[in-house]
């Protein structure tokens, strides 16, 4: 019985210390370039799957949705649209079938 307590209480432990980890890792801020599609009522991102800032990238076509964190970022995403653009943000899976990930945006630049 108590062996079993300590054991129920290292995974709770471990679990709990682990979460806020991977969750600061996903909101870890990159760059992406690519562009910039209109898809329905929302904008795609599509071009690369790895960030600018990866040092060894396999060569995958990817389809993020666009999400963006700002007011600034919503403009220059209908501004950029249908063209090539910068965006600095996060990445996250897509719980959809059409999407590779989101990408939460926080600045949209021109390429």
């Amino acid at each position: 019985m108590r062996i079993r307590t300590l054991v129920i209480a290292a995974v709770l432990i471990l679990g709990l210390t682990a979460g806020p980890a991977v969750a600061a890792e996903k909101r870890k801020s990159d760059t992406w370039v690519g562009q910039v599609v209109r898809h329905k009522h929302h904008f795609d991102y599509q071009g690369s799957y790895c960030p600018t800032s990866a040092g060894a990238c396999i060569k995958i076509f990817a389809n993020f949705r666009v999400v963006p964190l700002n007011p600034e970022a919503a403009v220059a995403l209908r501004r950029v649209a249908g063209k090539s653009a910068k965006l600095s943000g996060y990445r996250t899976p897509a719980s959809d079938g059409e999407h590779n990930g989101v990408l939460y945006v926080r600045r949209v630049k021109k390429a």
